[in-house]
């Protein structure tokens, strides 16, 4: 189920839920370099260099490490470890750079977080 699937950011050394997670994406892609030769009516391709994003929306907890951890690394500079997936069962596990954080308060409503992660660095599966 989706809802199992959350995204963790290492933070005091231990791999940590953002709390208030309502939705988390994940993108892994590829470039292409194209090859095709003039002797050749296809196109032809190579698989080129990989990489990905990561985005989350969450409700804002002032008093979360997760949450706290992202921000700092944007303010700072510094990537974040993060995992995306189940800890015990399937995901990924990347580093990552804080490319933005956004907050909306809406008039009656929680203040939501949106955050935009690159991922940088290889990608491993678990």
């Amino acid at each position: 189920l989706g809802k199992n699937y959350r995204l963790y950011v290492k933070a005091s050394g231990t791999d940590t839920p953002l709390a208030g997670e309502s939705s988390s994406n994940l993108n892994l892609s590829a470039d292409v370099i194209e090859v095709s030769g003039k002797d050749n009516a296809w196109k032809e391709f190579l698989a080129g260099m990989k990489g990905g994003t990561v985005d989350a929306t969450l409700y804002a907890d002032t008093e979360d490490a997760a949450q706290n951890a992202v921000l700092n690394a944007l303010m700072v500079g510094e990537k974040v470890s993060c995992l995306w997936g189940t800890p015990e069962d399937s995901g990924y596990t990347f580093e990552a750079i804080v490319t933005s954080l956004g907050e909306s308060a809406d008039i009656g409503g929680a203040v939501t977080r949106s955050i935009s992660m690159q991922i940088t660095g290889a990608v491993t599966a678990i």
